[in-house]
């Protein structure tokens, strides 16, 4: 998909208006150490409060530890005797996946996401980094990714890859609540649209897209 040179500006523009000095930027660090985690953040972090996403996964690290891959994952799960048991006792966050009336749990989603991983011989950041590297969003894992329960979007997959270290942005509503005021509140953008916009003006602002998702993330929820 390309993106007009004019919104990629217009984007760049704004970004240096308001997101203070660009060398004050910070790049998240993600969990480069463990998968589980990754999988864990990406599914609850839609629809959620940010804070409600750092207590499950500090009470993942608490229960785990900080490096557990996919397999650890589901055996966490199992032990605690389900995804939805493992979402009231591990998680503390029986949140669903949809507003939908039977929507299963992101927990279960979870369960499902790391089963998929596991399916495709994934364990460890590194596995998946390794998998997806030459073409991330078209690969077999992209493509399994966005048939499970409410994933079609993409929008965790993309915070899933920028979780694990590789260049991506997360498109969600905070996003693409700052490309509508820096392009016009009449601007309506997919998240494909948004995702391409925003890797377009880090590259112009020589930044890496990861850094330039986490600034635009920080300002549009009022983390300054």
């Amino acid at each position: 998909m390309s993106v007009a040179q004019q919104d990629v500006d217009a984007l760049v523009a704004y970004c240096r208006n308001t997101l203070g000095e660009q060398e004050l930027w910070i790049e998240p660090e993600g969990y480069p150490s463990s998968l589980a985690l990754c999988l864990i953040d990406s599914i609850y972090s839609t629809g959620s409060h940010y804070r409600s996403v750092v207590n499950v996964v500090n009470r993942y690290r608490a229960a785990h530890g900080h490096n557990d891959g996919a397999a650890a994952l589901l055996q966490s799960m199992a032990a605690a005797g389900g995804a939805r048991a493992w979402a009231e006792t591990v998680a503390d966050n029986q949140k669903p996946a949809h507003t939908k009336p039977g929507a299963l749990l992101k927990a279960e989603v979870i369960q499902q996401a790391a089963q998929l991983m596991v399916d495709h011989d994934i364990d460890t950041v590194e596995d998946l980094v390794a998998a997806v590297r030459a073409s991330p969003t078209d690969n077999p894992i992209h493509n399994a990714w966005k048939r499970l329960p409410s994933q079609r979007s993409g929008v965790t997959y993309s915070y899933l890859m920028l979780l694990a270290g590789l260049p991506s942005v997360k498109p969600d509503r905070m996003v693409l609540r700052f490309l509508a005021e820096a392009l016009g509140a009449d601007v309506t953008l997919t998240t494909d649209h948004a995702f391409e916009l925003v890797m377009a003006a880090a590259d112009a602002l020589d930044v890496s897209p990861r850094t330039l998702d986490h600034a635009i993330w920080r300002a549009a929820s009022g983390r300054g």
